[in-house]
């Protein structure tokens, strides 16, 4: 059991917000996966330590995309040199693969829209996007324009041509935007959280970034961000400096979500954000969930991917087939 040894302080806020989920109607039973899917699982990966070189260091990026169709295998792998300052290396090598992964899957999309592939789901292991909203934002016609225009290719490809959601399998969770349901900051992030509140086979649709982000912004600064950095004092300069970023923050939202900067960007107000404890696993699982078309519904897909979840806890067993080529 996961709350065997949790602090009695977390229990009972846990137990709280069990039932403010369940008087807002939220918890949901996952139901029995009915529909088969002809789904495409996209991941990378690299060797750690890279290789010190002089004057940097070197490593091989590898990604692919593995599909499972009609019964069979579609498989491809690729990868690329990467050289690098060492001071840099991490940040520059773990964006280079999620500009690879974001490319697979607008050449998978591509590939659907000509004929030549039959695919009903994209698989992306971590958040569709990649920068954190509302914060980071790139600057246009900076270093980070590139990450900019791949996201809103896929978005908008995936928007134009009818093609099949994207889901992003979050592992590596920081976010606390459960926060929103009690309108105060959680002390731990969502994955915990989630993992605490809800029981195997059930799931929540927290709601779409468009809903989420602003009133998680408001929260953040109002609250967590005072509670870590004032320590119970009054602190007014930093109040003061939280009041500009909440400023700051909804401008930024407002931006991105109306499509008057980063028009490709506008899209994920569209994302929506959703939770399941899969049935034989204790770990909760973040998924994001950009399903413009609503061609099949949010219930069947969390189905689908919770029926594919394997003994690690994540789905779906794509990506473990992936990893292991």
């Amino acid at each position: 059991m996961l709350d065997e040894g949790v602090d009695s302080q977390v229990l009972v806020l846990v137990r709280e917000l069990r039932k403010v989920i369940e008087n807002k109607g939220l918890i949901k039973g996952i139901g029995s996966s009915t529909k088969t899917f002809n789904a495409y699982a996209i991941d990378s990966s690299y060797p750690t330590p890279p290789l010190e070189l002089i004057g940097g260091v070197m490593t091989v990026l590898s990604y692919g995309y593995v599909g499972y169709l009609n019964g069979s295998y579609d498989r491809y792998m690729t990868g690329e040199v990467v050289f690098e300052d060492v001071g840099e290396f991490e940040r520059v090598i773990t964006r280079r693969a999620q500009v690879r992964e974001r490319e697979l899957a607008i050449k998978l999309l591509r590939e659907k829209t000509k004929g030549r592939k039959g695919v009903d789901l994209v698989i992306l292991d971590g958040e569709i996007p990649v920068h954190p909203l509302p914060y980071n934002l790139p600057v246009e016609g900076g270093v980070l324009a590139r990450v900019t225009n791949v996201i809103g290719d896929l978005l908008d490809l995936a928007m134009k041509t009818k093609t099949p959601p994207v889901v992003g399998v979050v592992k590596r969770v920081r976010s606390r935007f459960l926060s929103v349901l009690v309108n105060e900051c959680l002390p731990m992030n969502d994955k915990l959280i989630a993992s605490l509140v809800l029981n195997n086979g059930e799931y929540i649709v927290l709601g779409s970034y468009g809903d989420i982000l602003p009133q998680w912004v408001k929260i953040n600064y109002s609250d967590c961000e005072l509670r870590k950095r004032c320590k119970g004092s009054n602190c007014n300069d930093v109040k003061e400096l939280m009041n500009r970023r909440l400023s700051e923050g909804l401008a930024n939202l407002d931006k991105v979500f109306s499509g008057s900067d980063h028009p490709g960007l506008k899209m994920l107000r569209d994302i929506y954000v959703v939770f399941y404890k899969p049935r034989n696993g204790a770990p909760a699982v973040k998924l994001e969930i950009f399903n413009p078309n609503n061609g099949v519904s949010i219930e069947e897909l969390v189905a689908y991917l919770e029926s594919q979840t394997t003994d690690t806890g994540y789905p779906p067993f794509l990506l473990d087939r992936l990893m292991s080529m």
